[in-house]
């Protein structure tokens, strides 16, 4: 048998997770979305100079811009994209299961 939860029990513990290091909103969808817009609002035309933003993009898209680099470098510059997802995904995404449980308790009782 259960007691019920007296009202605002949980909100010590709320404070206490929303102040932990590892509760990270430095990244979100939203603000990839929004960095994306911008990005393509540069409007790079071709008698533009060139930045290395929109170089490393087309060297990761294309195939013959791709060439640029050597293999070893495209291997380098491929892995460190793959950790940049990696990271975004764990931040955005957590993969701790029981976390989102208490997180999804927590919105409810607030």
């Amino acid at each position: 048998m259960s007691t019920p939860a007296k009202p605002g029990a949980l909100l010590p513990l709320v404070a206490k997770l929303r102040a932990c290091p590892a509760h990270d909103n430095s990244l979100s969808p939203e603000m990839l979305r929004q960095a994306w817009e911008r990005f393509q609002h540069l409007a790079w035309e071709p008698d533009d100079e060139l930045t290395p933003a929109v170089l490393a993009g087309v060297i990761l898209y294309d195939e013959q811009f791709a060439r640029l680099l050597n293999e070893a470098e495209r291997s380098q510059m491929a892995a460190l994209a793959k950790v940049a997802l990696e990271r975004y995904q764990q931040i955005t995404h957590p993969p701790n299961k029981l976390g989102k449980i208490i997180a999804a308790a927590l919105k409810e009782s607030t």
